[in-house]
């Protein structure tokens, strides 16, 4: 019995994925111009990002219900839709500009009739940058049942339904101060996380996402480059997968006096 157990829970566990699907905060927003020619942002990585990933970078307001102006035949609402490929494994604590290679700026979306990628238009009065995934390739700003919310920049320094192009509220899943960052920045054409707080001591993802939801660590200039430092996260042991794998095929071992395992 003991032997059948331990096999199975190998099993469990070699199917287990190698890396879940991204969740809230493993992607930040730390910097923006809103003048430039394109508009443009960079994204911090706060967790391993496997190759083959793809997340959509957008606008468009949240009005409470889904993305201002998105509906089943308009794919890019009433601003505009980005979608970056991740083309090779991204390590925790790498900073991506939104003008690199992977990102979609042109093109149909796939699944409308009108609409097409486009690189954000940042409105200098005040705007948000939404990260989100869509398990489904078709429509990704309209097909809300389906969104898995990442991320949102705001320099307006208040959230609320959206009704205009610059305004716009928490999505589902994001924590406002935390994965969800509203500052008052809209006067600062250009804007970024400090660079010697980005140069500085490693943190924990948590406490990055806590420093750059506080004003006084942002600073006026261009997007910053590089890494930053992140404090690791111990791996799971082999114990921790098997009785992982275990509990995801539904196994359930009780210790019996007498019996052997």
């Amino acid at each position: 019995m003991k032997k059948n157990l331990i096999a199975l829970a190998l099993m469990a566990s070699a199917i287990l994925p190698a890396q879940a699907a991204l969740t809230a905060g493993d992607i930040a927003i730390i910097g923006r111009i809103n003048n430039g020619a394109p508009d443009s942002f960079a994204v911090v990585a706060l967790s391993n990002i496997a190759a083959g990933e793809v997340i959509y970078f957008t606008d468009n307001g949240w009005t409470g219900s889904g993305f201002r102006g998105a509906t089943a035949t308009d794919g890019d609402g009433n601003e505009n839709l980005t979608r970056w490929t991740v083309t090779s494994a991204i390590s925790a604590g790498s900073i991506i500009s939104s003008t690199s290679a992977g990102f979609a700026t042109s093109g149909a979306i796939a699944g409308s009739t009108s609409g097409s990628y486009a690189s954000l238009a940042l409105g200098q009065s005040g705007d948000q940058i939404y990260a989100f995934q869509n398990s489904v390739s078709s429509n990704p700003l309209f097909n809300k049942a389906t969104q898995n919310h990442l991320y949102v920049f705001d320099d307006t320094g208040a959230f609320e339904n959206a009704s205009d192009s610059g305004s716009g509220n928490v999505a589902p899943g994001l924590t406002a101060g935390s994965t969800a960052v509203s500052l008052s920045l809209a006067s600062t054409l250009s804007a970024h996380v400090k660079t010697s707080i980005l140069n500085g001591p490693a943190q924990s993802k948590e406490q990055w996402l806590a420093t750059f939801a506080n004003k006084a660590n942002w600073e006026a200039g261009a997007l910053p480059t590089g890494a930053i430092a992140i404090t690791a996260v111990p791996e799971p042991s082999s114990y921790a997968l098997m009785f992982a794998g275990l509990a995801a095929m539904g196994l359930v071992v009780r210790r019996r006096r007498g019996s052997e395992f």
